[in-house]
């Protein structure tokens, strides 16, 4: 498994997960993995592959580098490549309103997500067309900027508080 810590490496700084299987493909190894949890824990004994984790999805394990992934980037990651799109942002809006925030929509036009704006727009009406997602709601603040909430965590009205910028209220 050392093999593929540069590789695990690489492909994290480009904001990328792997599978055991991916990495041993691209580098091309004749290697096979029979416990990867054990392999994983022989790997991190070694205080130079420390970085490396491993994270379980629904059919596989995937590795990154805590260089540089940290690990709600890698659960949207595996969630948006696992076709899990609106479970995945609405975990992610539901995080921000627990926390008491707004999240502006644009941040799903960045990477793991790359939404287009065309995308963006439709995303509230997948929303109330899927079950299980009644408490996601969408506002534009007064300075136009479209955000994402959850009524199960803040009040429309406390959303709209959020979101709406008064530009004499500054604190540094």
């Amino acid at each position: 498994m050392i093999e593929l810590v540069d590789y695990i490496r690489l492909l994290s700084r480009d904001g990328r997960l792997v599978t055991a299987d991916q990495i041993i493909a691209v580098a091309g190894l004749e290697l096979e993995i029979e416990d990867i949890n054990a392999a994983y824990q022989t790997l991190i004994e070694d205080e130079q592959y420390a970085d490396i984790v491993i994270i379980e999805a629904k059919d596989d394990f995937y590795f990154y580098s805590k260089k540089y992934i940290v690990k709600s980037y890698a659960v949207q990651w595996i969630g948006v490549h696992n076709g899990d799109l609106l479970d995945t942002i609405a975990n992610e809006v539901r995080r921000y309103s627990e926390l008491g925030e707004v999240i502006p929509a644009s941040n799903f036009t960045h990477p793991p997500y790359n939404l287009k704006k065309a995308e963006l727009g439709e995303l509230l009406g997948k929303f109330q067309a899927a079950e299980g997602f009644d408490d996601i709601g969408m506002q534009t603040s007064n300075d136009g900027v479209e955000q994402f909430f959850s009524t199960k965590f803040i009040t429309i009205k406390y959303a709209s508080v959020l979101g709406n910028v008064d530009p004499f209220e500054y604190s540094a």
